[in-house]
């Protein structure tokens, strides 16, 4: 497998991709790069920047930090950069985790330092994001163990991005893989802490840094990612991942049928179903505040969140009750609802304390960390009992996306966190442009 997808890497091609991929990948990117500069003030941000030389002037192979906030070498550029974009959780998911969070960053920085195009920077990004589909799905159950997938696939993701950029032959792309197999890393148990987003950073580092070690030269196991010793099998909870079989790289484009979900909620992707529920039901029930909130979840989706209620915005990003008591006691949750101030809201503390959180073990036959919908069930004072409409899909899924002014809007909301909003409308049109 290491072998297979590391010459599949080595040959692609622009030509090669699918029709849809240019513009689900361009979605992905304008997006990262909203949620980047909403970000970027983050204090995680601040202290991943201390790590590392940032130029205020532009040199030769250095890459930009934060947008307007300096350059640095791409390995260092990209791990600011991925920081900050995943430090709201407001980045699109795909694949079991958060792809564009990852190689969107790491194909821009390389692409500034290296020179390239923004094709180019483009088909890396496919060369990432096949290869990480090509891991996710070679096990069932997928990823109970307690590895975070956005940092261990993204990591091999990275790699493979990086040693298409550098144009790699298939032995050091391979070699490139088998490196990211061993620098991949990252916990579950870290949500809600300023880790989640330092771990995906270090992932889309530890990327550009496998690919640049096999240029250099740096050997890794020939079958790193499918031994019996190797990533698949280390992560897998029975140690039985699927290694039967071919890759599928480049036969089945994951991109045109997996493609990227857009984030309508600052919080994990796991609530959003059910984020959605709760507002319907908001505006069935004329703003009624409930007595009782029942929300039925599948397992797996309540192994990502944190139980109890949330002392911060950290924690609320994982938090059934916060994302339930937001969306009923303000009709939304958003950038300007994750705040310390509203977890402490009296308002949101009362309804936090009536949230009951339902679990059941139906998963969903083509995205198994979810069940096959969830749903929220109110109760008011006077016994009445309201259930929403099971929501199979949240708004922003790839099977219902976002329409090209919801994205807009999105961005600009996101941009204007820390630009003046002219500045940040010059960003859409330079980043929406078509080729």
């Amino acid at each position: 497998m290491t072998a297979g997808l590391a010459g599949w890497v080595a040959q692609l091609q622009v030509d090669h991709l699918p029709p849809t991929a240019h513009s689900t990948l361009q979605r992905g990117m304008i997006d990262c790069a909203g949620v980047l500069l909403a970000g970027r003030d983050e204090e995680v941000v601040r202290h991943a920047l201390a790590l590392f030389q940032i130029f205020p002037e532009h040199r030769p192979g250095l890459s930009r930090v934060l947008a307007d906030r300096g350059w640095a070498d791409a390995a260092h550029a990209a791990m600011i950069n991925v920081t900050a974009a995943h430090a709201l959780d407001y980045d699109d998911t795909g694949l079991d985790g958060h792809p564009s969070v990852i190689l969107a960053p790491v194909v821009t920085a390389l692409a500034e330092s290296l020179g390239c195009s923004k094709t180019q920077a483009r088909c890396a990004y496919v060369a990432g994001y096949e290869v990480w589909a090509e891991l996710s799905e070679r096990d069932e159950p997928r990823h109970g163990k307690g590895w975070h997938p956005t940092a261990v696939f993204g990591c091999v993701a990275a790699a493979a991005a990086t040693a298409w950029m550098l144009g790699l032959d298939a032995e050091r792309t391979r070699h490139a893989l088998g490196l990211a197999a061993s620098m991949s890393a990252g916990l579950v148990g870290n949500f809600g802490s300023m880790t989640k987003p330092l771990q995906v950073g270090w992932a889309a580092q530890n990327g550009i840094l496998a690919g640049r070690l096999a240029r250099q030269g740096v050997t890794a196991a020939a079958d790193a990612i499918e031994g019996p010793r190797g990533l698949l099998v280390a992560l897998s909870p029975a140690g039985r991942p699927r290694l039967d079989g071919p890759p599928e790289v480049g036969i089945r484009w994951r991109i045109e049928s997996s493609g990227l979900n857009i984030k309508r909620y600052p919080i994990c992707y796991a609530l959003h179903r059910a984020t959605d529920a709760a507002l319907q039901l908001r505006e069935q029930l004329a703003g009624a505040t409930p007595d009782h909130i029942a929300v039925r979840l599948g397992r797996q989706q309540v192994g990502m969140l944190r139980p109890g209620i949330p002392a911060s915005a950290l924690d609320a990003k994982f938090s059934v009750p916060f994302a339930m008591a937001c969306a009923f006691a303000r009709g939304r949750v958003g950038l300007a609802d994750l705040t310390d101030d509203a977890v402490h809201d009296p308002v949101i503390r009362q309804l936090m304390e009536r949230v009951e959180v339902l679990v059941w073990d139906a998963v969903d036959a083509t995205e198994p960390l979810f069940s096959p919908h969830d749903e929220v069930l109110v109760t008011l004072a006077d016994g009445l009992q309201v259930r929403s409409e099971p929501v199979t899909r949240a708004l922003g899924h790839a099977s219902r996306p976002l329409d090209n002014q919801a994205l807009r809007a999105k961005f600009l909301d996101c941009a204007s966190a820390t630009m003046a909003p002219e500045q940040a409308q010059v960003w859409w049109d330079e980043l929406s442009k078509e080729d």
